[in-house]
């Protein structure tokens, strides 16, 4: 598994911010900010350093915190050790009035520059140093998060069949110490990524983000991939059921980039109906899939759920003589039956979630330990026949499952404005992720229910 880390996004006050002002005004809160000097003396020019006229800048670099008092500080740089010591004597007698960040006083990092000039010896600051706004002390200046320790995470294990090639984007908030919180899924090539990724983010430790001597939590982007399973671009393929509408191996070969599982129909689940259903599509020189339609299918349900799904896939465009080509290809959902069987003896979590469905056994979500809240959301696509009609808005109810291990499972379309709005919600819905929910500290399946709205897409 690679990491690649994106955008940092860092706390704390930059020097762009060091004219505002730290008075309070009128209605008397907090003006953002950064640590100002409420009170001041001035260095004592060491008498040997000023004899043999030796001048130049001392760098002091400090912490002031959210009282406004002076924690630390020490001699950054210093054209002579002697100016150091004594513009470091002088800083640590100063009063300050803290950082000010989303109308809260925070700690803060800065750096004050002190010159020493022996042809104005002890003159050098004169009384009004640090109405000059050049002079006040300046944030310090930040430095990222760096990666410490990034164990990968384990590809999983219902994909490996598949070869398909995974990546995760994601976005957390780093902690002061490094540590990674709440982890928040941005976008996924596929759903069953998702898990084995979080989990991998849970070992993760990094040196903190720092705003000069200061650590402070900071936002990452970033991506983890899954790459050591994938295969050539024609065994990808020929993996996921994907051929040229003769059945034959395409000659175009472009390489799925996001994919997604079609929905089980419920009502067929439920019964026990397997099936299968065999969509044609484009891919386009973008990657996009386009004129997706339904060449064949056993019940009409499973070919909803396969044209719903299709339309989401992206891929990476097949390239021939360096120039991107459009290409037809055919592929095939299966829809496996699900034997039925008592929950308590089903020895895989699916069968024994459909099994207690089909026993009507799922309770609401009432009483959980925590509130359930959505760690990734597939956004919705509207659907392509009906973008072509005109797109007039839309809506659907989904019922769903959150899982023990907050995967969304038998999403089931309770009404829809137009059946094409019911399975394109449900098959966003599939791919969501929610924390797990807990009832009395144990891991429990829960029943809930959302309404969908459609927007007109935009031209």
């Amino acid at each position: 598994m690679k990491i690649i880390l994106g955008l940092m996004i860092c706390g704390g006050l930059t020097a762009t911010a060091l004219g505002a002002a730290a008075a309070a005004p009128l209605d008397n809160s907090l003006v953002d900010g950064p640590a100002m000097i409420q009170s001041w003396k001035p260095p004592v020019y060491p008498a040997a350093a000023l004899q043999q006229k030796v001048g130049g800048r001392a760098v002091i670099r400090f912490i002031v915190d959210d009282k406004g008092v002076l924690t630390t500080a020490r001699i950054f740089k210093a054209a002579d050790a002697r100016l150091g010591e004594a513009a470091l004597a002088a800083v640590k007698t100063w009063t300050f009035t803290p950082a000010v960040e989303n109308e809260k006083p925070i700690t803060s990092c800065l750096d004050v520059i002190l010159r020493f000039d022996p042809a104005k010896g002890q003159k050098s600051w004169p009384a009004n140093h640090f109405t000059d706004m050049s002079n006040q002390p300046a944030a310090s200046p930040m430095t990222s998060a760096e990666p410490k320790q990034t164990p990968p995470g384990e590809y999983p294990a219902i994909l490996v069949e598949r070869k398909l090639p995974g990546s995760v984007e994601f976005s957390c908030r780093l902690d002061a110490t490094g540590q990674v919180l709440q982890p928040k899924i941005l976008a996924t090539s596929h759903t069953d990524f998702l898990l084995p990724a979080l989990a991998s983010l849970k070992k993760w430790e990094f040196t903190p983000a720092k705003q000069g001597d200061l650590a402070v939590p900071t936002q990452l982007v970033g991506e983890v991939t899954f790459d050591t399973i994938a295969g050539n671009r024609a065994d990808v393929l020929a993996a996921n059921a994907i051929t040229s509408p003769d059945g034959t191996v395409p000659e175009l070969k472009p390489q799925p980039a996001l994919v997604t599982d079609a929905v089980w129909p419920h009502g067929l689940l439920l019964r026990g109906d397997g099936g299968e259903a065999v969509v044609e599509f484009t891919v386009q020189m973008s990657g996009a899939v386009t004129d997706v339609n339904v060449r064949s299918a056993s019940q009409p349900e499973f070919g909803r759920a396969a044209l719903a799904a299709m339309e989401m896939w992206r891929f990476r465009p097949a390239i021939t003589d360096g120039r991107k080509e459009p290409v037809i290809l055919v592929k095939k959902f299966e829809f496996i039956a699900v034997p039925k069987v008592a929950p308590a003896e089903a020895q895989d979590p699916w069968v024994e979630l459909v099994n207690e469905a089909r026993a009507d056994a799922l309770r609401s979500a009432g009483g959980l330990d925590e509130r359930i809240e959505p760690l990734y959301q597939a956004p919705l696509r509207f659907p392509e026949v009906l973008k072509a009609a005109g797109g007039a808005k839309g809506e659907a109810m989904i019922e769903f499952v959150i899982a023990r291990d907050g995967r969304v499972r038998l999403p089931r379309i309770v009404s829809a404005s137009a059946p094409e709005f019911g399975w394109a919600a449900a098959t966003s819905v599939s791919q969501w992720l929610f924390n797990a929910p807990r009832r009395e500290g144990k891991p429990v399946d829960v029943k809930v229910a959302m309404p969908m709205s459609f927007d007109v897409p935009q031209s």
